[in-house]
């Protein structure tokens, strides 16, 4: 990846959004190992920069509509000088968002109210409804899925002749559980045939963050004083047209720290989310698919780095109490 030194950032954000910086901090940003993220600083506000090839311009145009059509929760997109949503450097997105102050929800945790409030949220932007143009150029199936074929043939090279101790172990992984892993390559479930909405595609609690509330004027930092405004679900690269079972699963089990941690707090979620009768076959289909991406993914990155020991912890967790248990049980 082309390195980025501040005084070329600076030229960027100036040049591109109008944004004379000075204090520029780097942050560590979730799966997205080819991002990079910056909490930079001008005279009179903060911003969260990010640079990255992931996904597809179509999340930033859902991001930017759901928030100019005052979905709260969804931080607004802060245009280029010629009105773009993001620019374009060394063939990477460079985006900007008014910076929250607030902790990851991965990290905090949510309470039984504040999983109601996520309810509403998800509701919101599923009921959202996009302009023709920007519906029919969503995505209807995962740009993650279509490469991970290529990466899962990768992984079993490596794994033949592992090195190291961290590809040991995960060699030794893929053997105890060769007959799960091969069940989620090549026996994927039937595609749902449900209605398709917006959905966001990856809205786990590592997406989500808990703004802090302003001393002064007792609003949440960075978005709207509605109800459940505190909540902000960012990172849209992953958005997909699809039935609403595809951001459902994630709080139906399976997710670690990431999702619903009790049965109360599942069943908050689901009273806020409101009326929807679940299709089990769609939850199995997207269960199935994202076990596969994890496993597959993770698994490289506990080979390719970085964090090889945490990736390969993160693989183990997936494959015995995770997604890939409940996705072929």
């Amino acid at each position: 990846m082309v390195g980025v030194g501040e005084t070329l950032l600076r030229k960027w954000l100036l040049g591109d959004f109008g944004l004379d910086v000075g204090e520029i901090t780097s942050v560590g940003y979730g799966a997205d190992v080819a991002a990079r993220v910056w909490k930079v600083v001008t005279a009179t506000n903060a911003y969260a920069v990010k640079w990255s090839g992931a996904g597809t311009n179509t999340g930033h145009q859902v991001a930017a509509f759901l928030a100019d059509s005052g979905v709260p929760g969804v931080p607004e997109m802060v245009r280029t000088v010629d009105g773009g949503l993001w620019s374009v450097h060394a063939k990477k997105r460079l985006t900007v968002v008014p910076w929250i102050e607030g902790v990851r929800a991965a990290e905090s945790g949510l309470s039984e109210q504040q999983w109601g409030a996520y309810g509403r949220l998800i509701r919101r932007v599923h009921d959202a409804e996009p302009p023709h143009r920007l519906r029919e150029a969503l995505p209807k199936h995962s740009h993650i899925d279509a490469r991970m074929p290529a990466v899962e043939r990768e992984v079993r090279t490596r794994l033949e002749a592992p090195e190291g101790d961290v590809q040991a172990e995960l060699a030794a992984v893929w053997a105890e559980y060769g007959e799960v892993i091969d069940d989620l390559c090549t026996k994927r479930p039937q595609e749902p045939y449900g209605a398709r909405v917006v959905c966001h595609g990856d809205p786990h609690l590592g997406n989500v963050l808990v703004g802090r509330s302003d001393p002064e004027g007792g609003r949440p930092r960075g978005g709207h004083a509605a109800a459940g405004a505190e909540l902000h679900l960012i990172d849209w690269d992953d958005v997909i047209l699809a039935p609403r079972e595809q951001d459902l699963m994630f709080m139906l089990g399976g997710m670690g720290d990431v999702g619903p941690g009790t049965v109360a707090q599942q069943d908050a979620f689901l009273a806020g989310y409101g009326p929807h009768e679940l299709d089990d076959q769609a939850i199995h289909y997207y269960r199935h698919v994202r076990a596969y991406e994890d496993v597959i993914g993770w698994s490289h990155q506990a080979i390719t780095g970085p964090d090889e020991a945490y990736a390969l912890e993160v693989t183990k967790g997936i494959l015995t109490t995770g997604l890939a248990a409940l996705a072929t049980s």
